[in-house]
């Protein structure tokens, strides 16, 4: 099954929102093993609407619009489906009762201008919205002109809120199993699609690609998949099975293979960020950080802060500025005097201008035991790393590098 993502609103083409809708909704998809072949947006216009879901339902068996579905002039979501599809709107009952019930809960009176959210196009199915006042439409269109072979006879068109929270809850609530109950009953059988994910610091994506020849490749199973995002490189295993236990089995191998090639490169799995394993380490054995950073700027601080761990670790930073030189045992002898923790993290400054060709300065990483009174000795490790790099991902490559050396350090 091929999908089509469709973001509508003026706010969105205008560039003054970004769609993360889509992105969203692009993994979801992923998830039940559905292909999405197009990210289309379009703004406020019918006409435009209107020609985007005829295209869409044309090249797709499968279009999730988002936006549009509010009670202004300006959300036509609901007429565009109607008009293109042509079928007349209806008033659905039982979502004009849901809507009322809404205002009433809130103590507001309902104003008449969102009875309109009450209207799906005819034989649509309305999605329920547990938060919002409006439901979501799903209906199913049967093409009329021959299909080209492997695709379905039908397009089924789902819309949803443009509101993130209000989509995202709709989907996990009934979106979801929806459209594996179709896909269960496409195929005759149940199939479940899962997802490892391997995440890694240390190397570029080239160079882990190089270390894993026979695994990340197109004829490999099962899948492998290798993504960069702001120089942490993950490693994704795709299996399709009967059962979830199944695909976890089939994939354990290859993972085998991963975690014993890359050895400790690899810093965690899902959803975890290298703050949230070095956070989860100190949790658990009862020992504190603190950081000291210039070039950064804080990001640092603002990374280990805000780990999803809780971060009892954590006990506070100092900011200092970015381009004034400074040794690590001033450093120290700062963290010191304002913290009493077990460990702190530096960064060093930047350089004060731009590095030649011929000569690159260094900005220095060191992970510090600030239970030791000697300076010298309280140097657990200090790296000096060039300052090179794209200005886009510098300062995140050095808060990286910072909380990588002290993963490593207290794994030690």
């Amino acid at each position: 099954m091929q999908a089509e993502i469709i973001a509508n609103g003026d706010e969105l083409t205008s560039g003054k929102i970004l769609d993360t809708n889509s992105q969203w909704l692009s993994t979801k998809l992923a998830e039940l093993g559905i292909t999405t072949l197009y990210h289309t947006t379009v703004g406020d216009d019918l006409e435009a609407m209107i020609d985007i879901l005829r295209i869409a339902s044309e090249r797709t068996d499968l279009i999730i619009w988002t936006g549009g579905l509010g009670p202004t002039a300006d959300d036509l979501t609901r007429q565009a489906i109607a008009e293109c599809f042509g079928v007349p709107l209806e008033k659905n009952e039982e979502s004009m009762r849901l809507i009322r019930e809404m205002f009433q809960r809130r103590g507001r009176e309902m104003p008449n201008a969102n009875e309109i959210q009450a209207f799906q196009p005819q034989g649509a199915v309305p999605i329920r919205n547990p938060h919002g006042t409006a439901p979501g439409i799903d209906l199913t269109i049967q093409r009329k002109k021959p299909v080209k072979k492997g695709r379905l006879d039908f397009c089924r068109i789902m819309a949803y809120p443009g509101v993130p929270a209000e989509m995202k809850e709709m989907w996990q609530d009934s979106g979801q199993k929806s459209i594996q109950e179709m896909l269960d009953q496409l195929t005759g059988q149940k199939r479940v699609l899962r997802f490892r994910t391997i995440h890694s610091f240390g190397l570029g994506e080239s160079q882990i690609e190089a270390m894993l020849p026979d695994i990340v490749n197109r004829k490999h199973e099962p899948k492998v998949g290798i993504t960069a995002n702001r120089a942490t490189i993950t490693l994704r295993i795709a299996s399709e099975a009967a059962t979830e236990e199944e695909c976890f089995k089939i994939m354990e191998p290859t993972a085998t293979l991963i975690y014993k090639t890359l050895g400790s490169l690899i810093f965690g799995e899902g959803d975890d960020q290298l703050q949230d394993v070095v956070c989860r380490k100190l949790n658990e054995t009862g020992q504190s950080l603190a950081v000291i950073e210039a070039g950064t700027r804080g990001l640092l601080a603002e990374a280990i802060a805000g780990s999803k761990e809780t971060p009892e670790c954590f006990a506070g930073g100092i900011v200092l500025p970015p381009k004034q030189p400074i040794d690590p045992d001033e450093m120290i002898r700062r963290g010191r005097r304002l913290f009493s923790v077990d460990y702190l993290l530096l960064i060093g400054a930047y350089p004060s201008g731009q590095p030649d060709r011929n000569q690159t300065e260094n900005t220095f990483v060191a992970v510090i035991d600030a239970r030791k009174t000697d300076l010298k000795e309280s140097i657990l490790v200090l790296k000096n790393y060039p300052y090179v790099g794209h200005p886009d991902i510098i300062d995140d490559l050095y808060v990286k590098r910072a909380i990588d050396l002290l993963r490593k350090t207290i794994s030690t």
